[in-house]
């Protein structure tokens, strides 16, 4: 063995006498330090026995021995370093030990921190240092987040009650010592708001306040009555605010004179009063970089920015033209307010700027005269349709289909004439106006035709369900609106230009003309339906016809007088045109159920052919009649002629039945199927050769 072995040997043998000899002692004494601090501990917090007092011998013995206790562990690792065999098993016993008595060490550390901690917290409170009292809070929250829960004794949980009351006796203590210097109160009428005159007591907790978010709650309940009881009624109500001041307060004191709002420049300078009144009474900060007023304001600042604008600025918004030239008194005020604002830092840069709001009345003239539009535009919505005008070119019968460029003659609604006449004065406007003023007008036009049929449909629903008259002037209606649409389009695209690349008045004329088209159709496809309804009660739905019933002509007398009534509620309502073609619907719809009836049956006879040509004959004689041109039958009634063919076949014999059909080129081949005479043929005569031979020749 070398020499430096021997030396490093022998004093490893020293380190091991000093571990061995110097463990138990220490783990002793820590037994009588612990159960110390324990009764501590207890006597105070538990048992109340005696006040709480700073033992530093206490404190510097821990100390003292946390530096022993790393001597020793150090000494430890280096004898594990040497070959020390027979020493090897004790000393791992004296280093687990040496551990075990470190980790208790560390504990009565973390306690007598605690405990010292509390002791100053107790002596900051009694000096009112609120900003201290918070710091040690902080500081003893933190020493129990970091300990484990698995490592608590009994006595961290003690102590960790004792500082839950702590921070709520500071909490409590800071709230109340904060109502007394501020306080708002709020009876019937009146409100006041007193504010003890500037102190470095009230500066002490407002640095506390913003040093704790625990303790914040005192800032937000005062920024809440601030919004309720003083800035939501300066804005809505008509108040009256006085300033008094004593020795100890100063007041502000708010006198509600109505629930009524009042002129913007009185709620100005309302507002004006109550930033002024607190920007000098209540000048504290929470922090190094933020005021109390930034904070509260905080709470409702762009509410409060939103309250203004829609409570008070919307309202001066101009009606005309001249209102309009002398807005610049209502933006200079309006930039005032907004300096008071930001100066008291109830608004921030970031807030909803009111100024921004007022510099935008351009716009905001213009929106504001399109809701009145629209208001004006849905009254005259509401008057009664049937309250009619004629308008239009007469029908020229050298021109049947009429021009394009002229609306037909008809009737509508003086109402309609009324908004459109609305509607041309509003693009007259957007005519003249700068671009995005004409893009809102221009929409402001197309939104309130495009809600017209809407709200006519909705409003006047019990009429348009039941009266043909009224359902009539309505497609007038929508179809001189799609006129005028198309006129527009042409008149205005040159003044309208940049505003209708991105719309125009087609598409819009289709849509209204469309809807009023589809209300009208629905009509039509009823009465249609009522026909054949009618009809399904006349008995002609047998296949040997060997006596026709009264019901028949009973009927055919209906379905006429039905038609009739319509004629007189629609020939001076509908134009030339639309009129004729929706009555040659229905009447085609009676020709057809007949002519269908009578082609089935498989046997009639002679006699019921008659009384069958007697009550086709109502039809013939009635029918034109409805027209207003009653030569013009032919061309809106597609099964006229085939039910005069048919009137022909019933009353006619074998030959001449098989000269008109002239080998499939006469006047009855142009409206019957071959299949369908050769039918009629055999229900009306008898089976013979002559028979035989015409329907031959029905091919």
């Amino acid at each position: 063995m070398s020499l430096v072995a021997n030396i490093l040997q022998g004093a490893s043998k020293v380190d091991l006498d000093v571990i061995n000899r110097n463990i138990p002692s220490i783990r002793k004494d820590m037994d009588v330090l612990k159960k110390d601090v324990v009764e501590h501990v207890e006597n105070v917090h538990v048992k109340y026995s005696q006040k709480s007092k700073l033992n530093n011998a206490r404190l510097n013995e821990l100390l003292r021995y946390q530096q022993t206790l790393e001597e020793l562990k150090n000494k430890g690792e280096l004898v594990l370093n040497t070959d020390l065999n027979n020493a090897e098993k004790e000393l791992s016993n004296n280093m687990n030990e040496l551990k075990v008595t470190a980790y208790k060490l560390q504990v009565l550390l973390r306690v007598q921190s605690i405990l010292k901690l509390l002791d100053k917290f107790n002596d900051d409170l009694g000096r009112l240092h609120y900003v201290n009292c918070v710091h040690s809070i902080k500081a003893l929250n933190g020493i129990f987040e970091a300990i484990p829960t698995d490592e608590y004794l009994e006595a961290l949980y003690t102590l960790k009650g004792a500082v839950a009351d702590k921070q709520n006796i500071l909490i409590e203590r800071l709230q109340t010592e904060f109502s007394d210097n501020i306080d708002l109160q709020h009876e019937n009428s009146t409100t006041t708001l007193r504010i003890r005159k500037e102190n470095e007591e009230m500066k002490n907790i407002i640095s506390a306040l913003g040093c704790y978010s625990e303790c914040l709650e005192p800032l937000h309940c005062l920024a809440r009555k601030l919004w309720e009881d003083i800035f939501i009624p300066i804005v809505n109500e008509n108040l009256i605010l006085e300033e008094k001041e004593d020795d100890m307060f100063a007041s502000l004191v708010l006198c509600s004179q109505s629930k009524e709002k009042t002129n913007y420049s009185i709620v100005f300078d309302n507002l004006e009063i109550v930033l002024k009144f607190l920007t000098v009474n209540f000048t504290y900060n929470i922090s190094e970089s933020k005021t109390a007023l930034e904070y509260i304001g905080g709470d409702f600042n762009d509410n409060l920015s939103e309250l203004i604008v829609k409570n008070c600025l919307r309202d001066t918004i101009p009606s005309n033209v001249d209102e309009l030239q002398r807005y610049n008194v209502i933006i200079d005020a309006t930039e005032k307010l907004e300096k008071a604002l930001l100066k008291s830092n109830i608004f921030t840069t970031q807030t909803a700027s009111i100024l921004e709001y007022v510099n935008n009345v351009d716009v905001l003239f213009i929106d504001k005269m399109c809701a009145g539009y629209s208001m004006k535009a849905k009254e005259i919505m509401k008057k009664d349709l049937h309250d009619i005008t004629e308008v239009g070119v007469p029908y020229n019968p050298e021109y049947p289909l009429g021009c394009d460029e002229n609306f037909p003659q008809s009737s509508i609604s003086k109402n309609v004439e009324e908004l459109v006449n609305l509607c041309v004065e509003l693009l007259e406007k957007a005519a003249v106006a700068s671009p995005g003023c004409s893009a809102i007008l221009f929409t402001n036009v197309l939104n309130i035709l495009s809600t017209y049929c809407a709200f006519v449909q909705e409003f006047h629903k019990a009429y348009l369900a039941t009266l043909p008259q009224q359902i009539a002037v309505f497609l007038n209606n929508c179809l001189y609106m799609a006129y005028n649409l198309d006129k527009w389009d042409k008149s205005y695209s040159k003044q309208l230009e940049t505003v209708l690349e991105v719309g125009n008045f087609t598409m819009e004329a289709k849509i209204i003309s469309a809807q009023g088209r589809e209300v009208f159709n629905k009509y039509i496809v009823a009465q249609v339906k009522q026909i054949n309804e009618i009809m399904d009660g006349a008995e002609l739905d047998v296949l040997a016809l060997e006596k026709l019933s009264p019901k028949t002509e009973k009927c055919i007398r209906q379905c006429l007088r039905q038609q009739e009534l319509l004629r007189t509620v629609w020939h001076k309502v509908l134009s030339y045109e639309i009129y004729n073609k929706n009555i040659g619907i229905i009447v085609n719809a009676l020709c057809k159920h007949l002519i269908t009836a009578i082609i089935k049956f498989e046997d009639i006879q002679a006699n019921v052919s008659e009384k069958l040509i007697d009550v086709i004959k109502l039809i013939l004689t009635r029918a034109p009649k409805l027209f207003i041109d009653a030569n013009e039958i032919t061309l809106y009634v597609p099964l006229w002629y085939k039910l005069n063919e048919l009137t022909f076949v019933l009353n006619s014999n074998l030959v001449d039945i098989n000269d008109r059909w002239a080998s499939g080129k006469g006047p009855l081949a142009l409206q019957f199927e071959p299949t369908e005479l050769r039918g009629l043929v055999k229900a009306l005569f008898q089976n013979t050769d002559r028979r035989a031979t015409v329907l031959a020749r029905i091919c």
